[in-house]
C-alpha cells in the first residue's frame, strides 16, 4: 500500500512543467512516443486523496523516507524537491538526501533509500533496458529495488527468445503492467531533444 500511495501522491504535470518548462514528455513507461516500443500501459494516476487514503488505511502516517538523489543534476534537485513536498502533502515524513557521484552511487548499491532519482539512457531494444532493470537475476534490479518476481522472469527469457516484434511487444507490455502494478520502478519524464 505505501508503493501505491506514494505513486498517487507524485504529481508528474507539476514535474513536466516546473522543472521541465513542458518540454519532453510525460512518461509512465521507459519507451516515448514515436518509438516502436511504445506500449499500451498505463500507471497509477495523480490522486493524491487516494494516496492520504491508502496511508491511512496502512496506518503508515509519519512514515519516514528516504529520497536519495546525485545532486550534480539540477533536473534531479527540482524532481526531488518537488516529490518531497508531494510525499509530506499525503502524511509521509520525507527526507532529501542530494550526493555527489561517488556518495550516491554508493548509497544506491547499498540500497540505503525509500525512493532513488535516477535517470537511465535510451535503449533501442528492449531487451537490455527490461533484463536490466526487472529480471531478478539483475544485479542492476538488485541494487534499484531487490524486486523479484517470477513471472516477470520468464516473460522476459521468453521475449529475448521471440522474433516476432508483435509478439515481443505483448511481452513487454505485460512485464510493465505487473511493474505499474507492484512499482518497483515508476517513471516519470522523458527529456525530447
Amino acid at each position: 500500500l505505501l508503493r501505491t500511495a506514494a505513486a498517487h501522491a507524485i504529481d508528474r504535470q507539476a514535474i513536466h512543467q516546473s522543472v521541465y518548462y513542458g518540454q519532453g514528455d510525460i512518461l509512465d513507461q521507459p519507451y516515448p512516443p514515436g518509438t516502436p516500443w511504445l506500449l499500451e500501459s498505463r500507471s497509477l494516476e495523480y490522486d493524491p486523496d487516494k494516496a492520504k487514503a491508502l496511508l491511512k488505511q496502512a496506518r503508515a502516517v509519519g512514515t519516514p523516507l528516504k529520497i536519495v538523489l546525485n545532486s550534480t543534476a539540477a533536473a534531479n534537485r527540482e524532481i526531488g524537491q518537488i516529490i518531497q513536498e508531494q510525499w509530506t502533502s499525503i502524511g509521509f515524513k520525507v527526507e532529501l538526501q542530494p550526493l555527489d557521484t561517488v556518495p550516491f552511487n554508493q548509497a544506491r548499491k547499498q540500497g540505503d533509500f525509500a525512493a532513488l532519482i535516477n535517470g537511465h539512457t535510451y535503449r533501442f531494444g528492449p531487451d537490455d533496458f527490461f533484463g536490466r532493470n526487472l529480471h531478478s537475476k539483475s544485479e542492476y534490479t538488485q541494487v534499484l529495488s531487490g524486486w523479484q518476481n517470477a513471472r516477470v522472469d520468464q516473460l522476459l527469457e521468453e521475449a529475448k527468445k521471440t522474433l516476432d516484434p508483435a509478439q515481443r511487444k505483448e511481452l513487454y507490455t505485460e512485464v510493465w503492467n505487473i511493474n505499474n502494478v507492484e512499482l518497483a520502478q515508476f517513471q516519470l519524464h522523458e527529456v525530447t531533444h
